[in-house]
């Protein structure tokens, strides 16, 4: 296997800028005095930030926190580190002595806050739409000696969102024939575009969504747009309100959602890519492969490289024209299983697995198999992210599906988001022409 090219992690891509303490850029100066130093290029909730404690009396522990209070309650969390004799904890180099992580991390306590139990829509509604206020604490003997506050914004503040019906994707004169009716008024999916809208057309993304409770494509699409390519969350189960899992996606549902995107004036209709993580990552992948002269790349996580057979019944999750399209057997072996034919997509391919994927064990093999059929591409990232779990996908900072992880799993996988969110930007970015 080749060499994976350097990379520049997230945290540190850019030049950070320092900000104000909690009052504000124009307030008075600082005291001199314990105080937050927090590094951040921008302010949206995965942007990057580094933390710092100064001022701190030498010797002794500081606990340090973090609290967001918002409309599904409240996230928090706590970590304790010792203070060293020039009474400056950075968090990019210090390691805690007790923590819901286990290493140095600049961001760790923003990103490891845990909160209520939620649904899906809460969890999207609470870091992925609206902004949020998080406060930091330092406390020394029982004393609190420190706070600011770190504003978040959504990722609505860069983006537009609605949902896209039946009737949006009906041609002209289709629709000015449409007399109405329930099926033109069902929701097929979400389109997420940048706001302000960019200048020039853009690479765009077809993210299909999962149908469980560890969908991302709220989170997926956000991040996207904010960095400035449009998405179509596409949800792999079908419309909106049906049991998940009762139903395959249809190849005519993406076909014409992906018609309709490209008929968008901000995107560049030849360098459409597709987006799948676990269950639905081979779906991408069957796109990519299948329709090389629409779809130009693919990005996928956590997912097999073939397209299986569903564990109840064995039927397919794809059909044709109402019929199944032809799947694997999941009792199979890898070796014994063909994979997509990855070869065929003319554009970057950017796969990521984690060794410790707790839901698909042998995620790492699988993606190999992928390598291995695709073969060797001068602009595609196979990420093998040691000691990460399974959410891969989700964005950096943001404190989704972490809590109940192990504290080396938790941050492996968070470590894992930010060089798959690397490379995932890095392709698209590639392909704005």
């Amino acid at each position: 296997m080749r060499a994976r090219r350097p990379r520049v992690p997230l945290m540190v891509a850019a030049v950070v800028l320092s900000v104000a303490a909690l009052a504000g850029c124009g307030g008075p100066p600082r005291s001199i005095g314990p105080r937050f130093a927090v590094d951040v290029l921008h302010s949206g909730v995965s942007d990057p930030v580094i933390l710092s404690v100064v001022g701190l009396q030498p010797g002794g522990d500081a606990v340090l926190s973090a609290t967001a209070h918002t409309a599904s309650g409240v996230w928090s969390a706590k970590a304790v580190y010792a203070v060293p004799p020039n009474g400056v904890i950075d968090l990019w180099r210090a390691k805690p002595l007790l923590a819901p992580y286990a290493a140095a991390d600049p961001a760790a306590l923003l990103w490891s806050m845990s909160g209520p139990s939620l649904s899906q829509s809460a969890l999207e509604q609470t870091w992925a739409g609206g902004d949020v206020d998080i406060r930091l604490a330092a406390q020394q003997d029982g004393r609190e000696v420190a706070s600011q506050v770190v504003h978040r914004t959504g990722y609505r503040s860069a983006s537009s969102t609605r949902d896209i019906f039946a009737r949006d994707l009906l041609s002209g004169t289709d629709r000015e024939e449409d007399i109405g009716g329930t099926v033109f008024d069902r929701r097929i999916g979400t389109y997420v575009a940048p706001d302000p809208p960019t200048e020039q057309s853009r690479p765009a993304v077809i993210v299909i969504d999962g149908d469980d409770g560890g969908a991302s494509g709220a989170f997926v699409a956000g991040q996207l747009a904010a960095n400035g390519f449009p998405a179509f969350v596409l949800p792999s189960f079908g419309p909106t309100g049906q049991i998940p899992g009762s139903s395959a996606l249809s190849v005519e549902s993406f076909d014409t959602a992906r018609t309709w995107l490209a008929e968008q004036p901000e995107v560049d209709a030849s360098r459409i890519f597709v987006w799948g993580s676990w269950r639905a990552a081979p779906l991408a992948l069957w796109f990519a492969a299948a329709e090389p002269y629409a779809v130009y790349g693919a990005i996928a996580a956590s997912g097999p490289t073939a397209l299986l057979c569903t564990a109840s019944g064995g039927a397919s999750p794809l059909t044709s024209d109402g019929d199944p399209v032809p799947c694997e057997s999941q009792v199979r072996t890898i070796a014994d299983t063909p994979s997509l034919r990855l070869d065929r997509i003319p554009g970057p391919l950017v796969l990521a697995c984690g060794t410790k994927d707790e839901i698909l064990s042998n995620a790492c093999d699988w993606m190999t198999a992928g390598e291995q059929a695709r073969g060797v591409r001068a602009d595609d990232q196979f990420l093998r992210a040691v000691g990460s779990g399974h959410t891969i996908s989700t964005p950096p900072i943001v404190p989704v599906g972490l809590s109940d992880l192990a504290p080396t799993l938790a941050q492996a996988t968070e470590r894992a988001r930010n060089a798959f969110w690397v490379d995932a930007l890095s392709a698209l970015q590639g392909a704005v022409e």
